[in-house]
């Protein structure tokens, strides 16, 4: 056997060795978590919280006092009539953006909306009514006819009741202004199979997300008890890296998150928020761990600078706070600021999945790129931070 041969055997075996050691470390600090019910109840009991007071608060419809809707005016043939051949539609339009603007808001026509992507808004009850004026409304108007408008409301009594009696009113006085006779004929039904988007349901995503962002102050935690025992200087006198050792506090953690990912979405299955026909359950569980990579890079970061766990938990919010609420999680917002806030792009990716049941790269690709953007330099900074000999002391 060559020298070579000698030393690449000797490598291998110190690899192969590296890998068991970090394996055992894994084993153990997943069973050091467990043994610590306290820890356990708050990994899983601070997300379920929030989904129960949220649940409770925005779980129901709520009264409205505005109605939104898209409305197709096929009235724009020549029919004859000499001047505009639409006057009596554009006036009808007029009259339900200026004056009536406070309870009725036309969202869309023809020109931004085809009926298919219509429909599908209204069956999610992204709006309360599609209005159609048929292409002979200012022509049977013009020669004393009696004119239609049809109409398709969510089922909500109180929405068609509404906007029935909206459009019939204006209708009818313009009707009566121009001749006195054959009031007009609006033609309403609901739509009944519909999906009620509430706010608990287009927030339910971010519980998820919060729930696994916890893992920054666990593994912060984790390391200063282990620093408080003395474990960590122990582990520093044996020939395993003390990248091994924070890779296996790592590790763990990631074990925990994947199962409370699995408890989270099961939680809110059952309190009632809503998973979109097509939403993917694979990604719904992908996104939360490859958020939950990058908020145990935090966690590292933390790991190589606190002494103590009081001072762990302290730094540990000074974190999770501001990304739960700067990062959309519970309300959107506008603001420059949500672009350098993981959280952001790991609750937009589990809502278009989740509530919209759009699972393309297109949609959620770059929020994946920039979730393991952040996990990768955060957790590179926190192996460069937690080489140096003070770390574990």
């Amino acid at each position: 056997m060559t020298n070579s041969d000698s030393i690449n055997m000797k490598k291998k075996k110190r690899k192969n060795k590296n890998v068991y050691n970090l394996y055992h470390l894994t084993i153990k600090n997943i069973k050091t978590m467990f043994r610590d019910r306290g820890q356990l109840i708050w990994l899983i009991g601070y997300p379920l919280l929030l989904i129960i007071i949220f649940s409770l608060a925005f779980g129901f419809s709520s009264s409205r006092t505005d109605y939104n809707l898209v409305l197709f005016n096929y009235d724009i043939e020549d029919s004859g009539i000499s001047g505009n051949p639409a006057n009596y539609s554009l006036l009808l339009i007029d009259i339900l953006e200026t004056n009536l603007s406070n309870s009725i808001d036309i969202i869309g026509t023809q020109d931004n909306f085809t009926e298919e992507e219509a429909i599908e808004l209204l069956e999610y009850e992204k709006i309360d009514a599609i209005v159609y004026i048929p292409h002979d409304f200012t022509e049977k108007i013009y020669f004393g006819m009696e004119p239609e408008i049809n109409i398709t409301t969510v089922p909500d009594q109180i929405a068609e009741t509404v906007i029935y009696s909206i459009l019939k009113q204006i209708v009818d006085n313009i009707i009566i202004y121009h001749n006195g006779v054959n009031p007009s004929k609006i033609n309403s039904e609901m739509e009944l199979e519909t999906v009620k988007i509430t706010y608990f349901d287009s927030i339910a995503p971010g519980f998820v997300i919060s729930g696994v962002l916890v893992c920054i102050s666990q593994l912060a935690l984790h390391f200063a008890e282990e620093k408080k025992n003395g474990t960590l200087r122990r582990l520093s006198t044996t020939p395993v890296p003390r990248s091994y050792i924070l890779f296996s506090g790592m590790f763990s953690q990631l074990i925990v998150a994947f199962f409370q990912t699995i408890i989270l979405l099961i939680c809110l299955l059952i309190f009632g928020a809503y998973f979109h026909p097509n939403a993917n359950i694979l990604l719904l569980i992908l996104i939360p761990m490859l958020f939950a990579f990058t908020s145990l890079g935090f966690g590292t970061l933390l790991a190589s600078l606190v002494q103590s766990e009081e001072t762990a938990g302290l730094l540990a919010w000074f974190i999770i706070l501001p990304f739960q609420f700067l990062g959309g999680l519970f309300f959107y917002f506008e603001s420059p600021i949500m672009k350098f806030v993981p959280t952001s792009y790991a609750a937009h990716a589990m809502r278009m999945v989740m509530v919209e049941g759009i699972n393309t790269w297109n949609a959620i690709g770059q929020d994946i790129l920039v979730l393991i953007g952040f996990g990768g330099i955060s957790t590179l900074l926190g192996i460069i931070l937690f080489q140096r000999k003070t770390a574990i002391l």
